[in-house]
Order: C-alpha cells, then sequence, then structure tokens
C-alpha cells in the first residue's frame, strides 16, 4: 500500500497543472477574501454601516475558501480522469491489480494534497481579509478555523477522487462537484443541512461537528460506489 501511495504522489507532481492549481487556489481565495472584506470596509467609509461596525475575519474567508477549493479539487480530479483520458489508467491497473489499493491511494493523495492547500488558503485568505478589514476585523481563534477550513477541502478532494472513478469524465466529474459544493448552497436550510455544500460551509464556520459528518458521509458513499464499480466493470 505504501509504494502505491509512492507511485500516485509521484505521478500527481510530476505534471505542471497539480502546481498550477494549488497555486491558482491560494492566489483565489486571498483575493476573493480581500474582496469580500472590502465590501464591508467601503460600506462603513461611505456610511452604510457605523463606524464601531466589526466583522468576524471568519465570514469573508469562509465564502472565499469555499470558491478557492475549486481549483484543488480540479487537481484532485486530474488525477482520476487525466488517466481515463489517456488511457494510462489501464497501465496502473495492470500494476496493481488489485483495484481497491489504486483507488485507496488516490484518494489518499488527494486528501493530504487536499489538507495542505486548504491550510495554505486559510492562512493567505485571513491574512488578506485581515488587511482589508483593518481595525474592523475581529481575528477569532486563526488555528482552529484555518484547520476546520483545511479538513473541508481535504474531505472534498476525497469525495472528488471517488466520483471521478465513479463518471471517468473530466467535465462531468467537475461539473458535479461544482454542484454538490457550491451550487446546491442555495437550497432551503431544511434541505441543505443534508447536502455537502451546506454542510461544508456551517462546519467551517463553527458549527458543529456534526455537519462534517453529513460531508464525511457523502464521501464514504461515493468512495463505496467507486470502489464496486472499479471492481466490477472494465478499464
Amino acid at each position: 500500500m505504501r509504494n502505491a501511495f509512492t507511485a500516485e504522489w509521484g505521478k500527481l507532481w510530476s505534471l505542471r497543472s497539480p502546481w498550477f492549481c494549488v497555486a491558482a487556489s491560494v492566489l483565489l481565495t486571498a483575493i476573493l477574501a480581500s474582496t469580500l472584506a472590502n465590501d464591508f470596509a467601503h460600506d462603513i467609509r461611505m456610511g452604510r454601516l457605523p463606524e464601531s461596525a466589526t466583522l468576524p475575519v471568519l465570514e469573508p474567508l469562509v465564502q472565499a475558501v469555499q470558491v478557492g477549493q475549486l481549483a484543488v479539487v480540479a487537481a484532485a480530479m486530474l488525477m482520476v480522469t487525466a488517466e481515463y483520458a489517456t488511457g494510462t489508467i489501464r497501465s496502473t491497473l495492470l500494476a496493481r491489480p488489485r483495484r481497491g489499493d489504486v483507488l485507496l491511494a488516490k484518494t489518499a493523495v488527494a486528501v493530504v494534497v487536499g489538507f495542505g492547500a486548504g491550510l495554505a488558503c486559510a492562512a493567505a485568505g485571513w491574512q488578506a481579509a485581515a488587511l482589508a478589514l483593518g481595525s474592523h476585523a475581529v481575528p477569532g481563534e486563526p488555528v482552529a478555523d484555518a484547520l476546520r477550513l483545511a479538513v473541508v477541502v481535504a474531505v472534498a478532494c476525497g469525495f472528488t477522487t471517488a466520483v471521478g472513478f465513479l463518471l471517468r469524465s473530466g467535465v462531468g466529474t467537475l461539473t458535479t462537484m461544482v454542484v454538490l459544493l457550491l451550487g446546491l448552497q442555495m437550497i432551503s436550510q431544511r434541505v441543505g443541512v443534508f447536502l455537502p455544500a451546506q454542510a461544508a460551509v456551517r462546519f467551517a464556520a463553527g458549527d458543529g461537528v456534526r455537519h462534517l459528518l453529513v460531508l464525511a458521509v457523502w464521501a464514504v458513499a461515493a468512495w463505496f460506489a467507486a470502489r464496486l464499480l472499479l471492481i466490477r466493470r472494465d478499464a
């Protein structure tokens, strides 16, 4: 299993696209966090809000990471769909006949990368938002907030690898993940608490571990479905 993880790790970072995806994720998160925070500060300067108004840094940061993580999700997607597109998945499965190990190795690499990228996004976004808010910022708990955001991105990346094996299409996988991680947030809260988008946002905002469990259930269910199909159907 260790050899499978090492092989997938090496394959991922031998390409340029994952580096670009992680860099784009951090940059996008920082820009969005700064923009959202600056909108609040602008309202104060324009007199729409009182001079004493404050905003938790976490509020614009969560929204920024929710969008910025899509670039990291794209990197996790490429780990699977790029091999199906080029046909190299056959070589991967020949080299590792136990197909479940391939899925597990790719998922593990995606989770590790997602966690690291999530921490980088949270750190960059926190600094950008705090700078834009200035004295109107409420710092909160930066370390705990960053760790929650990193966990959300990590689970999203693991979720993506499973969906990639299910759909075997880059466009289909990315579209599905955008809907699940972003689009479904617009559904009513009564239903949305059981869907990935709202569960991720609420956990990241510190609203309880139960929301992480909802997100994890979706990811684990997709993973087992992907494992079943990977074992049963042709490459």
